[in-house]
């Protein structure tokens, strides 16, 4: 039985620099239509990225991936909003018969950058969308990121399917419960190795979607060959995320839910909770906070940081310098700053 590692199982291991400045470290690439100096998304979750989000995403210099649990109009409405600000963003569609609506009025309002957002992507549903978006829109303009996927089979159908892009990442995010429910998914780091590497073949690209919590994070997820990353926790409760600040007794909140929560299908859905299947997801409040801009500014700074540490000069010599090995659980706390929590 082959051993599956995640995060903190493994390390990376400092190199030779030459590495004169971190801030010459190039950290820019290009998705869809969209330059990135910082290869970081938000996620498409309503408690994540609305217009306020994707804006400030890119003033960072990273971008936004606005959700798809509202109305088409509502849609419509959030993309032109991040457009006339000066921005771009992805936008989200479904695998249901009213999402090729949702497409057609998106791409009319001017979007060329979408995903295809479903929990099982390696799926009839998902193959049948993607067949009908290439079918109606085609290649030349319309850039389709599509997902989640956890395995190389999975990878290498979506990109026959139609897809230019896929999210690599089933039950790992920070508020997801599907391996508890389930009992599916695969540990982040050995799944995105085995991803990146059907990814190359196929000519398609990755983003490492859940379970990232830190810079060291990101750095290891494009060092197994992520070529970007999907972030939701990180930044959960700043300034820019929907909903409003609530005053508790303990301080100023603001709620954070996974897409597949109990929580969310009743919202989206107008449903009881008996009505609704098991949700996969949990719903919870986190300290409101101060701007995104300031997180993505220490993420990149953190990359860069990363970088040096190996000797990679920008994004695509990452996964090409990178050496890495596995680490017990007293390694794992060993690197922490475990003063402040006692003795091992």
């Amino acid at each position: 039985m082959k051993k599956y590692y995640t995060f903190n199982d493994v390390f990376l291991i400092p190199q030779f620099s030459d590495c004169e400045s971190r801030s010459l470290l190039d950290t820019s690439s290009k998705i869809g239509s969209i330059s990135l100096d910082v290869p970081i998304i938000s996620a498409n979750m309503d408690t994540i990225t609305g217009p306020k989000m994707a804006v400030s995403m890119s003033a960072s210099g990273a971008c936004g991936a606005l959700h798809r649990f509202n109305t088409v109009s509502q849609a419509v409405r959030e993309y032109v909003t991040v457009r006339e600000s000066g921005a771009d963003c992805f936008v989200s569609v479904g695998v249901n018969d009213g999402d090729l609506q949702r497409a057609r009025a998106l791409y009319s309002a001017g979007a060329r950058n979408f995903i295809v957002d479903i929990a099982h992507g390696h799926s009839t549903m998902m193959r049948h969308t993607l067949s009908t978006l290439r079918n109606t829109f085609g290649h030349d303009d319309f850039y389709i990121v599509a997902g989640n996927v956890a395995t190389p089979e999975a990878v290498r159908d979506l990109a026959t399917w139609g897809a230019d892009c896929i999210k690599v990442g089933i039950g790992g995010g920070s508020c997801c419960s599907t391996r508890v429910i389930t009992g599916h998914g695969v540990p982040m780091f050995s799944c995105l190795l085995e991803c990146a590497e059907e990814a190359d073949k196929a000519g398609v690209k990755i983003i490492a979607d859940g379970g990232i919590r830190s810079s060291g994070d990101i750095v290891k997820s494009l060092a197994a060959g992520a070529d970007y990353v999907m972030v939701g926790s990180l930044l959960a409760g700043t300034l820019e995320t929907p909903g409003e600040v609530i005053e508790t007794t303990s301080g100023k909140v603001k709620v954070f839910r996974g897409m597949a929560s109990t929580s969310a299908m009743i919202d989206r859905n107008n449903r009881n909770k008996t009505d609704m299947p098991v949700g996969e997801g949990v719903k919870t409040v986190v300290p409101a906070r101060g701007s995104s801009v300031v997180i993505v500014n220490d993420l990149q700074s953190g990359l860069r940081s990363g970088m040096s540490y190996m000797n990679a000069h920008n994004i695509s010599e990452i996964p090409l310098v990178a050496r890495w090995g596995v680490q017990t659980s007293s390694g794992a706390f060993e690197g922490t700053p475990h003063i402040l929590q006692g003795d091992s």
